[in-house]
């Protein structure tokens, strides 16, 4: 529950701060800190006491807290807040002062005739002018509006690396548990060599076979262990790349083969219901931030070439000035006189050797640019969801059938050794069969796997966030506190019957 409740924190503020420019960011790192600080959230290693398990949900929390890009992302949020109130700034009045004090030279005044002014060198002036713009043909609107909308694509786009970083995590965390069951499977195997040995060894002693098939079973034995440390060596590499992903590090005097923390998790494998394609495809067209992120380019495209047009239209400001001087009448240094002036500063680009045209036409073009992205993802959107899906149903078939073909080679084993025993079968058919056993489980485990990698590459073609896998088709997605469903940030639930 607290993990559910932690990501609705998350994402539901980065949902209504898409839809309104009026959240600050401030707004969104409060919720943000909040859900950071739920209590039973997974602890972190500690130096000097035993590693921690972490289930799928357990790392899926901490990458969010602690994966280098989705910090990145977060900055990004706050650097276009930053442009926003920087495009806003045209909309207020421009202060500004400055002063100049000097020593003149006689010889400026030396060809005077007023000998008030002859009399002092020495001139200061300090000046306050406040300038507003009235008319811009356009330009800080469309300025204003171009940062708002750069502001909401860095919030879409924390939102994709999110689904990219967590469907990393779903791939490290099945890595490090397929490599974990394929050693178990593999050790069961050599276990059964092993017994196999001994009785070969105990039948050769007695005379009731050759040195040959007990050296047919000992080179078994060798090659199975040289595959169980082919998979020691892919789970420790999994195991520091989710290390990587979780930006926890790994001690420097720690042996390679013990990682700062442990992963257990199951490998179910929940069925996705009766889903059309069609209706995967629609909720991925109106949900990936990619598409989204494109939309706004476009918008902004389009404002950048009005402000290109905008660029030859007549430009008014307003401005108040106050200046105090020295009073160079009197012979008193500390005498000023004032001066006030108000009035209208217009200025008009009649001709700027076609500039303003070459801006127009290279955002025209990078506008045309925009709409051939925007129609070559939608397309690309579509080929993720299909692919993804045609995998998923093909690793469904394939889970099924692999389970009855491991059911299968168990009950061969275990004639083959009765067959053996009663003198009806060879050595080689035992060995065969403990083999395919032994192939038989570590294929049912990477076929779950491909079934588990196809369902988090769906769920990501289509930036699911909440989720229910249901046996009827429907998929519930919500950001609103009342309608959360289990997390789908874990593997979705079975469906129900």
């Amino acid at each position: 529950m607290h993990f559910i409740f932690r990501k609705l924190q998350i994402y539901y503020p980065v949902n209504l701060l898409a839809q309104s420019s009026r959240f600050s960011v401030g707004f969104f790192f409060l919720f943000l800190l909040f859900a950071i600080r739920v209590p039973g959230a997974p602890t972190l290693p500690v130096l000097g006491q035993p590693p921690p398990t972490y289930s799928l949900n357990d790392c899926l929390q901490l990458a969010l807290e602690r994966n280098p890009e989705i910090l990145k992302a977060q900055k990004d949020i706050e650097r276009t807040q930053g442009l926003v109130i920087t495009a806003k700034s045209t909309l207020y009045p421009q202060i500004s002062t400055n002063g100049r004090i000097e020593t003149r030279n006689d010889d400026l005044f030396s060809q005077g005739t007023d000998p008030t002014i002859q009399q002092f060198r020495d001139f200061w002036v300090v000046q306050l002018i406040a300038t507003q713009s009235l008319y811009s043909g356009g330009i800080n609107r469309q300025q204003i509006a171009i940062a708002k909308l750069q502001h909401q694509n860095s919030m879409i786009q924390f939102q994709a690396t999110v689904d990219n970083v967590l469907k990393s995590v779903k791939y490290g965390v099945y890595a490090i548990v397929v490599a974990q069951a394929q050693m178990v499977a593999q050790q069961q195997s050599i276990d059964l060599l092993v017994k196999q040995e001994a009785q070969q060894k105990a039948l050769f002693d007695a005379g009731r076979t050759t040195k040959f098939n007990v050296l047919r079973v000992q080179v078994n034995i060798g090659n199975q262990k040289s595959i169980l440390y082919q998979t020691q060596d892919n789970l420790t590499a999994a195991q520091i790349a989710l290390t990587r992903l979780l930006n926890i590090p790994w001690q420097r005097k720690a042996s390679p083969f013990n990682p700062p923390f442990s992963v257990q998790e199951n490998l179910v494998c929940p069925p996705v219901g009766n889903i059309k394609v069609e209706d995967l495809i629609a909720l991925a067209m109106s949900r990936r931030p990619e598409l989204q992120v494109l939309d706004h380019q476009i918008d902004i495209a389009e404002r950048q070439v009005k402000i290109d047009k905008a660029a030859l239209v007549p430009r008014v400001d307003a401005y108040v000035s106050d200046q105090a001087l020295r009073d160079q009448s009197v012979n008193s240094f500390d005498q000023s006189v004032n001066s006030y002036a108000v009035g209208l500063l217009g200025s008009w680009n009649i001709f700027d050797g076609f500039a303003s045209k070459g801006a127009t036409m290279s955002d025209t073009a990078t506008l045309g640019t925009a709409h051939i992205s925007r129609d070559q993802m939608g397309l690309q959107v579509q080929s993720e969801v299909r692919e993804a899906f045609a995998r998923l149903l093909t690793a469904q078939q394939t889970v099924q059938a692999q389970a009855a073909t491991v059911k299968t080679a168990e009950q061969s084993v275990g004639l083959a050794q009765l067959s053996a025993d009663t003198g009806y079968a060879t050595l080689l058919d035992v060995l065969q069969a403990t083999l395919d056993l032994t192939d038989a489980r570590i294929q049912e485990i990477q076929t779950k796997q491909q079934y588990l990698d196809a369902l988090a590459d769906l769920e990501k073609a289509i930036s699911l966030k909440f989720v229910d896998w249901k046996k009827d088709g429907v998929i519930s997605d919500s950001s609103t506190p009342p309608t959360i469903v289990p997390s789908p940030l874990a593997t979705p639930p079975a469906a129900t019957h």
